[in-house]
């Protein structure tokens, strides 16, 4: 029995297309593997391209900062839009919070059986943002644009290019000169060990340094603290008073037994203190004896 060409071409063309398929994984592992070889190479280079003697290079490793605090008309409108921007321009909320700073609580009266509850609060707001260099200038000026008063603002701009060709120079030394340390009589394999940790240790945290050097040069760092005017919340609640207060009849009930429990506790006190009374009868007995005798 003969099997038709038709039926044969959809499982060679399957088995075709499975066959290419497999490298795609490999290659794109392969290009991971290099793309993160390349990153921390980057910690140790010492390649720069243009003139270094300027301070304001383009090659040179500038970090720039922003800090603002400043009143808005509404606090969570005003973050939500600064994560909004922050967020068009490719760059990182690393952390918002808001919350109310309340200044105080007082219960007037409002009704025979409910009080007005006023509650003084300030609206606030602190965000952490991570945005591109290129962008910081844009970003403070969206945020200074909606505020109402600027209690301040501060921009920083700080060199780190020494700092970051110290770490790349001192790794770069240690690997030129990197020999192995042989065992005498005044160290143990355990010493040596420890010192090959150490060194090893050091240079990777050179490197780590470096790392966030870079990462601080491309992205500033924005912190933000946004409040609004103090506002009043008002809620009607319980007057507890009025409800947790009995009703007359056991009120009057309640004052005959606390009278009856005040007479109980007289008697007992003039019972209790019996001796004293004996003896004050006895002596203004004797005063009045003593007058009349004195009278004769």
């Amino acid at each position: 029995m003969r099997i038709p060409v038709r039926y044969l071409v959809i499982p060679a063309i399957v088995l075709a297309a499975c066959g290419k398929s497999a490298p795609y994984p490999d290659n794109a592992a392969s290009t991971t593997e290099k793309s993160a070889d390349q990153y921390i190479a980057s910690a140790d280079s010492t390649d720069f391209s243009g003139d270094m003697s300027s301070l304001t290079a383009a090659s040179r490793k500038r970090v720039r900062t922003a800090d603002v605090r400043c009143r808005v008309t509404d606090v969570f409108h005003a973050s939500t839009r600064m994560e909004q921007v922050v967020s068009s321009v490719q760059g990182i909320v690393v952390e918002s919070t808001m919350k109310n700073q309340y200044a105080g609580q007082y219960d007037l009266p409002y009704t025979a059986d409910s009080l007005k509850r006023m509650q003084l609060y300030t609206p606030t707001a602190n965000l952490t943002l991570r945005v591109p260099v290129a962008s910081l200038d844009s970003v403070v000026s969206i945020l200074t644009s909606m505020a109402v008063l600027i209690d301040y603002r501060t921009k920083t701009d700080q060199d780190y290019t020494l700092a970051y060709l110290a770490n790349a120079l001192k790794n770069k030394k240690a690997g030129q000169h990197a020999a192995k340390v042989v065992t005498d009589k005044n160290t143990t394999t355990l010493d040596v060990a420890k010192y090959e940790d150490q060194q090893e240790e050091t240079k990777v945290d050179r490197s780590i340094s470096n790392l966030k050097i870079l990462d601080d040069v491309a992205y500033a760092t924005f912190t933000v603290e946004l409040f609004q005017s103090q506002a009043a919340s008002m809620e009607t609640i319980i007057n507890p008073r009025y409800v947790s207060r009995a009703g007359f009849g056991t009120e009057v009930r309640t004052a005959v037994v606390d009278g009856a429990n005040l007479l109980r506790d007289l008697l007992l006190f003039f019972i209790q203190i019996w001796p004293l009374l004996i003896m004050a009868v006895l002596g203004w007995w004797g005063y009045r004896r003593y007058r009349r005798m004195s009278v004769k």
